[in-house]
């Protein structure tokens, strides 16, 4: 027999019910039915969310604005809703490699059970919820967490994680697995939206994470140094993927004025330039592109340009098209709807300042215009 509770704390509704046991678990395996609270409202003093209990968020946006502390093995069920974490709040959610914490949809029913109660009538979709954003949040940190079935369009954007301003950029995601976000071709859609805030590895700490089957994976700033214990496929199943498989570069105009330098070294997946002119890199800056790393450029107009040897282009690296699957996959996720043609993007150029200006050719450079 269910059991009903009622508490109005902290600007938050309650409703909790039955209890079982629940295991945790490195794959996306079963939990078993979980006591239920449902969470609306404002998150305003400190609050803990406990492991054996299903946290509901349903349909009413959820703003946290203190700490809110979630224990291993605590579940959170979403839909058309988002977690908005802002600058007095934060969320520490620490699971372990045993009891994860999950961020999934309301229809999800492999945890904590049937807690929408329709039996089998709804199953868990990309898109069932809009996402967890950090607005303003300052080291809000997630470790052992998954975050599913994210994406729901939201004010032109679709995401599992949004980085919203610079210092929500103070965050850290370890071991985490990002999948099933929603993907939408025509705005901004990126499972993680780091943004070109996102540019300090010793600042935003993302390790031994795993995305997979979402449309773009990741976006960050050109000079983030990706971190290469990150996977873009799911651990499990090394065929599950990203629809749109590489690491996409908010990278625009005059780049590294400050000096910054950076090694682009990932190899699974490519580097992608959505940039719709030649990016120039700065003289005080450095891009290492390193040995096997493939770059693709989106626009015709794009390309990069090395100032003063500010770019290492390696003759093992291939600067290309997005549009050619030969070199790092179908990036651009059409099939075989489009191919590559020379003038693609514009090219790699390199500079003194002065009269020494030209474009650069070679075997490693294709379909570019110069």
């Amino acid at each position: 027999m269910k059991k009903l509770l009622i508490l109005l704390f902290a600007g938050l509704y309650f409703t909790a019910c039955t209890d079982t046991d629940d295991d945790g678990g490195t794959q996306e395996e079963p939990i078993a039915n979980c006591d239920v609270i449902e969470v609306s409202g404002t998150i305003n003093e400190p609050t803990v969310w406990e492991e054996g209990f299903v946290y509901i968020i349903d349909g009413s946006d959820l703003s946290v604005r203190s700490v809110l502390t979630i224990e291993p093995g605590a579940i959170i069920k979403i839909r058309n809703a988002s977690i908005s974490i802002y600058e007095e709040g934060k969320i520490i959610a620490e699971g372990t490699p045993d009891k994860r914490i999950v961020f999934t949809s309301l229809s999800d029913d492999r945890y904590c059970g049937d807690t929408n109660g329709d039996g089998n009538a709804t199953q868990a979709e990309k898109g069932d919820w809009i996402d967890l954003d950090l607005h303003g949040t300052i080291g809000s940190v997630f470790k052992y967490v998954d975050i599913f079935y994210a994406g729901q369009p939201s004010g032109g954007n679709s995401q599992a994680v949004n980085i919203d301003w610079a210092q929500s950029a103070a965050f850290t995601f370890d071991n985490c697995r990002i999948a099933h976000t929603y993907y939408n071709s025509g705005s901004s859609s990126y499972a993680f939206h780091g943004s070109s805030d996102m540019k300090d590895a010793s600042v935003s700490k993302f390790t031994n994470n795993a995305l997979y089957d979402n449309g773009r994976p990741i976006y960050f700033n050109t000079f983030y140094q990706l971190h290469p214990s990150n996977v873009f496929h799911n651990p499990e199943d090394p065929t599950m993927t990203n629809s749109h498989n590489g690491i996409f570069l908010s990278i625009w105009g005059s780049e590294g004025n400050n000096g910054q330098s950076v090694n682009w070294d990932n190899t699974e997946v490519p580097y992608v330039s959505n940039s719709p002119s030649v990016t120039q890199v700065h003289s005080s800056a450095t891009i290492n592109i390193k040995p096997g790393v493939i770059v693709k450029f989106i626009n015709s107009g794009s390309g990069i340009q090395s100032y003063n040897g500010s770019v290492n282009l390696d003759p093992g690296a291939i600067l290309t098209s997005y549009k050619d699957d030969t070199h790092g996959g179908d990036t651009n996720g059409d099939g075989n709807t489009s191919s590559p043609a020379t003038g693609d993007w514009k090219g790699f150029r390199v500079t003194d300042g002065g009269t020494n200006n030209h474009w650069v050719n070679g075997p490693n450079i294709l379909y570019a215009a110069n």
